[in-house]
């Protein structure tokens, strides 16, 4: 569709000479604006310029996949955790080379084995192929892991002592008229141990970066805020960590609806391939049979921005669908494994964006998770369906998107 800003579909008919040509446009008189315009009304539909979400680029998209260190964990030995300070390193550089000065919210927080003055054990490392099952205000973190390719054993405690608080990363894009209505979309970065996490959490984190590669300076009504979690695999630590934060200190601020970007990647097309925790509901739910979705999970009360995300979604996406996952009456388990059951816990509407994770995907939380068993086409026009979604609900008039009642 058409941009709805037309002097950028100007800027991207001459996109070399973007601060020049914007300069000639505004200098001109409204009528002279006008014409140009109308003359080049007919170029710039037969463009089909769709914004940010044709701006969404394969090889940036996975080039930050790759680039994301394949051992990033807090549960694990210092080899996991020095990991995962490098990609708090790699993700403020890439979002600082975009023109972003991120915020970096502190998490005060120590795993056990550190705790205890040692750099690992068993006990830290949780059971093998357990799904996350985290209700949003349980305090203790999640006993998870990928299935271990070699036990995990004690060893000395490290030489420094070990760092007493972890960072989310944030940035926003301010809206240009409702500044104070904010739209959060987060992904977790970190992984389990002994596992690349190239679908969870690596394509959620790639995603957001594109995100915030495409949407900078965008002009947006609302804010739309990009968090980049931490500690999600340590028991939803970090988004826990923010949403505790916001409800105590809202400031002017509202927040409108919250999205988790959670495993975008996998995608199985055979007969069977796709499991499901929910039974059929003759007139509600029919289980998909096959992985060539994605799903949208959240409560009932939350249906109808369910809704909107998967209509936006599917605007952009090129042929990517959503199966919906929103009709529960309350909270079960496997709907609240990811960063939206905290923001759920404080009644934002909010949802997770999944490949259904161990439902579909049979590397979830193994060593096999790489890059190499993604669809990373499926997984590109999805990132395209995201960036639809930012700018469908950041564009809405704000009577459009008042909390939805309990």
């Amino acid at each position: 569709m058409l941009n709805s800003h037309p002097e950028h579909c100007i800027l991207k008919v001459n996109p070399q000479g973007r601060a020049r040509s914007a300069a000639l446009f505004y200098s001109l008189g409204m009528n002279g604006r006008t014409l140009i315009v109308a003359m080049l009304a007919g170029a710039c539909s037969s463009l089909a310029y769709a914004g940010p979400v044709e701006d969404v680029s394969h090889d940036a998209v996975v080039e930050v996949l790759r680039a994301l260190p394949t051992s990033r964990a807090s549960i694990g030995d210092d080899e996991a955790r020095e990991g995962l300070r490098k990609t708090e390193a790699l993700l403020i550089e890439r979002l600082k080379g975009f023109g972003y000065e991120p915020k970096i919210q502190e998490i005060p927080w120590v795993s056990p084995a550190q705790r205890l003055g040692r750099s690992t054990d068993a006990k830290d490392a949780p059971k093998s192929d357990e799904p996350k099952n985290e209700s949003p205000k349980q305090e203790s973190p999640k006993k998870e892991a990928p299935a271990a390719s070699s036990p995990a054993t004690n060893v000395s405690a490290p030489d420094e002592p070990a760092p007493k608080f972890w960072n989310n990363i944030i940035v926003d894009i301010k809206g240009t008229e409702l500044p104070d209505e904010v739209i959060v979309i987060g992904a977790h970065f970190d992984a389990v141990p002994r596992t690349p996490g190239a679908d969870d959490n690596g394509t959620g984190t790639a995603a957001l970066v594109e995100l915030a590669r495409v949407l900078k300076d965008q002009p947006l009504k609302r804010t739309v805020r990009l968090i980049f979690f931490n500690l999600e695999e340590a028991g939803l630590i970090g988004s826990r960590h923010y949403a505790t934060d916001f409800s105590q200190n809202p400031g002017s601020e509202r927040l409108v609806g919250m999205i988790s970007l959670e495993m975008l990647g996998f995608f199985c097309l055979e007969e069977g391939c796709q499991k499901s925790p929910i039974k059929a509901i003759p007139g509600v739910f029919e289980p998909p049979s096959k992985g060539d979705t994605l799903a949208s999970v959240t409560i009932g009360v939350h249906k109808e921005f369910s809704g909107k995300i998967a209509t936006a979604f599917e605007a952009g996406s090129d042929g990517i669908k959503i199966t919906r996952f929103d009709f529960f009456p309350a909270p079960i388990p496997d709907i609240l494994r990811s960063d939206h059951a905290p923001f759920l816990a404080i009644n934002v509407p909010s949802i997770m964006l999944t490949d259904t994770a161990n439902f579909r995907n049979p590397n979830y939380h193994k060593p096999t998770d790489t890059i190499d068993t993604l669809n990373l086409d499926r997984y590109v026009r999805s990132v395209r369906g995201v960036v639809s979604v930012a700018m469908s609900l950041a564009n809405e008039t704000s009577q459009q998107a008042k909390p939805e009642a309990k």
